[in-house]
């Protein structure tokens, strides 16, 4: 596995991931902006909130109307199933190309990079948790809305660490090579 994070982290497959990212970010903002549309007021889908209620959660599927969940279930069960894949290989790739060149390619530190893996499936329980929310709505309990709210809360922590992670290493990464530099002169 070290071996293959060290030969995949490099711009041939970092590039292709951000563009994907890029591109998954893109058709998130066309459906949020014709949810928007649909409602009237700003649309914030469900997995960008850090936390929410029963009644938030029943107000904003009133107000997107069958058509604007039926974008919001469209984004969630298809656009939402492949970008943790794009970002997932994003910060993968990115934490692996700065660990080899802080650390060594066959370090044991070169696992810290597989850490956004734990974002990836606790992004697709949020995935499943969304699709049911809007699949049970009008009936919907605290108990769904609150399960799913907290591993929302969860994944937004997660998002940080792993979004994190590449870039505190870059920047060690920037530090040792600036060092180096210093003193090889």
């Amino acid at each position: 596995m070290k071996n293959l994070l060290a030969k995949t982290s490099n711009w041939k497959f970092i590039i292709p991931a951000l563009l994907c990212c890029a591109y998954c970010i893109y058709l998130f903002q066309s459906a949020q902006t014709k949810m928007s549309q649909i409602m009237g007021e700003e649309a914030i889908m469900i997995d960008v909130r850090s936390d929410y209620t029963l009644d938030e959660i029943n107000d904003f599927f009133t107000k997107l109307k069958p058509e604007g969940r039926q974008i919001h279930q469209r984004a969630a069960g298809v656009t939402d199933m492949i970008f943790p894949f794009a970002y997932g290989a994003l910060f993968i790739l990115l934490s692996a190309f700065f660990l080899k060149k802080i650390a060594r390619p066959d370090s044991n530190w070169m696992y810290l990079a597989l850490f956004p893996i734990v974002l990836m499936l606790v992004d697709f329980k949020e995935n499943f948790n969304t699709l049911n929310l809007l699949e049970k709505f009008p009936n919907l309990t605290n108990e769904m809305v609150d399960s799913a709210a907290r591993i929302t809360s969860l994944k937004a922590m997660l998002v940080n660490i792993s979004m994190g992670l590449p870039l505190i290493l870059g920047m060690i990464w920037l530090v040792k090579w600036g060092l180096k530099k210093f003193t090889d002169q």
